[in-house]
Formats: structure tokens, C-alpha cells, sequence
């Protein structure tokens, strides 16, 4: 299903060809809480030379949706059935889709359609493939997430980059920061929305925004003050990583980063991108090859 990449499709799309590289997606068995801790069981879901990237997991639990290069310069999405251990491919386009993800009616797949002109705007597809509909006419949106039903946050790309919200109704477009990182996620349990701010080139943190009030607060210092990739467990723990080491800290109840686990046992140096499912047993990891 695999890979010969492209380097290069225009500058503008900098942070799409920078995630490009060879990756695939490992699984584990997971479990954290105030008693317990342990990751066991990993096995490497998409072991092919390539780009396999972007894990989420569907709301019921059931698969996981991922973007893969399919051996041709392309990016199309997949699903990984987590019963059957089989992948299915959705779609099968001349454009590549990065970042899918559910929609809040749990009908459709959202993603990022890639034209070979340079477009990179917000579509969905149907939940099982088929022809997708435009979104958004916002052009160059590199990340997003889902507040709610009417609501997109996006990483849009520029000088410098923006985080914005997509008002889908009303078609505005409401400029929220600058320099944000990569991971755009809700935060469980309430209306915000957290990113890594790197406006400080020394000291980045993960911020969350309060659309109610219009502010953003710091919640932490990124783990080693250089990691874009992190990830909340339903709970509201927030996990990231750094090489080959993984890290956690509660809001609630920790003061600074605690490291939980040094995956160098699986042959693991380096990883990226995090996931986890809806009851938090388990977890995906994007692992550099």
C-alpha cells in the first residue's frame, strides 16, 4: 500500500511535506489512573516501508483512521479494523487526505484534501467513503479539530502560521493565535480547545483557548520545551512524548511533566503523534522508521 514519496509540492505546504517522512503506527495495550500504570502488548499496525500517520480512533472504539502514502506520492485514508486487525482503504483519489477525523454527527469523515495545485481545504467524506463535500473555502488549513457541530479549529498555514476558528454558518473566519503547533485537540470535559503556543522560540507551552471569554492560559510547558505532539486521555490527563521516553501530567494533580514509560525495549527511538481511545485502553503511537 506503500510508498514512494514526493518531496516537495509547493513551499506554502511546508508543514504537510515536513510530516512526510517514513512512520508507521504502533498499538498498545494501556492503562492509567491514580492506582495503576502500564503499556504492554505492542504491535505495529501498518508495518510497511512509507508514511502511515494521524491515527484516530472512532468514537465507538471500534477501528482506527489514519492517513497513508500508497506508494505512488499520494496520501489517502485508511481504517484499521482493531477486531479483525484488517485495514480497509477509503478513499482512492488524484488529491491526498490528511488528518481524518469524525465529525460530530459521527456520518462523516473530515479531512484535509490536498490538490495537486496547491488547494488544502476542508472537506468530509461520507463515514464509509464515497464522494466528498467542501466544508470550507478557507484555503491552506493544516490541522483541525472539532468544537462542536457548527465550529472548526484550524492550523492555518502562512507568515506565520495561525490557529483560527472556521465558523461554518456564517462563513467567518476568527483569527484565535499566531505560531501555533501542529496537535489541535478539545479538551475533555469542557468547551476550550488546547495547542501548542511557540511564539516563545525558548519555552513553548500547551495553552488552552476559552472561546466563552476569548482567553488563553497556559497549562504547561511542553515536555523538554520542544515537543508539538501530545494527546488528552478522556480524563483529562495530558500525555507527550520526547525520543523514546513517554510522559504524562494531570491538571489537577501534578506540578510538572513525570515520566511513565521508556519504550527503547520495542525498538523504539523516536516517536511523534499520540492517540488514545474512548476508554482509554488503549494506545496508538506514530513511530519514526
Amino acid at each position: 500500500m506503500k510508498k514512494t514519496f514526493i518531496l516537495a509540492l509547493l513551499l506554502t505546504v511546508f508543514y504537510t511535506v515536513k510530516a512526510q517522512s517514513g512512520s508507521d503506527i504502533y498499538l498498545f495495550n494501556f492503562r492509567l489512573d491514580k492506582e495503576n500504570f502500564y503499556i504492554s502488548n505492542a504491535r505495529n499496525i501498518t508495518n510497511a516501508p512509507g508514511y502511515d500517520n494521524q491515527p484516530f480512533f472512532t468514537p465507538n472504539g471500534d477501528a482506527i483512521l489514519y492517513a497513508s502514502d500508497d506508494g505512488f506520492g499520494q496520501t489517502d485514508i485508511f481504517k484499521y479494523n482493531l477486531r479483525s486487525r484488517s485495514q480497509r482503504r477509503l478513499t482512492y483519489t488524484p488529491e491526498s487526505e490528511y488528518s481524518p477525523t469524525v465529525t460530530p454527527d459521527k456520518e462523516h469523515i473530515s479531512c484535509i484534501i490536498l490538490k495537486r495545485d496547491g488547494e488544502q481545504k476542508l472537506w468530509q467524506y461520507p463515514k464509509n467513503g464515497a464522494i466528498p463535500s467542501k466544508l470550507s473555502n478557507v484555503d491552506k488549513v493544516g490541522y483541525h479539530t472539532w468544537l462542536n457541530d457548527t465550529t472548526v479549529y484550524a492550523f492555518i498555514l502562512g507568515t506565520p502560521n495561525t490557529l483560527d476558528a472556521i465558523l461554518l454558518a456564517s462563513k467567518q473566519l476568527t483569527k484565535v493565535a499566531s505560531n501555533p503547533g501542529v496537535t489541535l485537540q478539545n479538551i475533555p470535559g469542557t468547551n476550550q480547545v488546547s495547542f501548542v503556543d511557540m511564539t516563545d522560540k525558548k519555552e513553548w507551552f500547551i495553552s488552552a483557548y476559552d472561546p466563552d471569554s476569548k482567553s488563553i492560559k497556559p497549562i504547561i510547558h511542553t515536555v523538554n520545551n520542544k515537543s508539538e505532539y501530545y494527546t488528552w486521555t478522556p480524563d483529562g490527563v495530558l500525555l507527550s512524548g520526547d525520543g523514546s521516553k513517554l510522559y504524562k501530567f494531570d491538571p489537577k494533580t501534578d506540578s510538572n511533566w513525570i515520566e511513565l514509560a521508556d519504550l527503547t525495549d520495542y525498538g523504539i527511538s523516536n516517536f511523534t503523534r499520540i492517540a488514545v481511545n474512548p476508554d482509554a485502553s488503549l494506545i496508538a503511537i506514530v513511530v519514526s522508521e
